[in-house]
């Protein structure tokens, strides 16, 4: 386990300085304009948001399930993995977005744009209690003021003004960098834990680098700030390693094995 761990910890940490460089290199709003790079960084958003996220830790699920023999032990381990990531996840997004961003209401960087430079009212728009008031607030504004808003002379890509749209809570900390890099930590754990042969281990690394990922889309897209996702990040490791260090994962996946 100690050498699972320290797999684990090299990679998080690399992770979290590429994150940490957002600090100093100007990610943030650079890809919001017409063009690929928003589709893409749009793309990769989304696969860290709800919909994302049911998808990816199902396949994760199916395909870690393969080693298992008999297609009972198989869909066993499918539903099992899929109710203990469904009620951590679960318990962590609703954690932070209901309890932690709530107490410390800390504004977009997208909204603060706005609200500087393009004369959007946040605090009417933070006075609406629910998202949804928000949702339809911030519509009206982006689609009626849709020629108008430009970043650096240069109009936004159509689906990332859609994108603000949909974004009306608080900024900080992250919940996409939040709940990726919790995937990511009881993920890579996992595929260190099940496979034995260096040709399968290495694959660990892939959860990182898509939580990495899904991180730098939120500032790429002027939705988080570096700090949002930084801390964001580390809280999903800090919780990652936790639910490890507790055994809960290696119980569950020796009661798999020995079934």
């Amino acid at each position: 386990m100690k050498a699972r761990i320290k797999q684990l910890l090299i990679i998080a940490l690399i992770c979290l300085l590429v994150l940490a460089s957002t600090f100093l290199l100007p990610f943030g709003f650079s890809a919001i304009h017409d063009g690929i790079a928003a589709a893409f960084w749009l793309f990769i958003s989304e696969t860290g948001g709800t919909i994302g996220v049911v998808i990816i830790t199902l396949v994760f699920c199916v395909l870690v399930s393969w080693h298992n023999k008999g297609w009972k032990r198989k869909m066993l381990t499918i539903v099992l993995s899929l109710v203990a990531f469904s009620v951590v996840l679960g318990l962590v997004a609703r954690l932070n977005e209901f309890f932690i961003k709530e107490q410390l209401k800390v504004q977009r960087p997208n909204i603060q744009y706005l609200s500087s430079d393009k004369g959007f009212d946040s605090d009417e728009f933070y006075a609406h209690e629910s998202k949804e008031e928000r949702r339809r607030y911030l519509v009206f504004f982006l689609r009626a003021n849709a020629e108008e808003i430009s970043f650096n002379d240069e109009a936004l890509h159509p689906k990332v003004l859609e994108h603000w749209g949909h974004e009306t809570g608080y900024s900080f900390p992250s919940g996409h960098s939040f709940n990726a890099f919790l995937m990511a930590t009881l993920m890579a754990y996992i595929v260190l834990f099940v496979y034995s042969d260096f040709r399968r281990r290495r694959f660990f690394i892939l959860p990182f680098v898509w939580a990495t990922m899904v991180a730098l889309s939120r500032v790429i897209l002027g939705v988080h700030s570096p700090l949002d996702i930084s801390c964001g990040a580390v809280l999903g490791v800090i919780i990652g390693f936790c639910i490890i260090k507790m055994h809960l994962i290696d119980r569950l996946l020796k009661q798999k094995t020995a079934c």
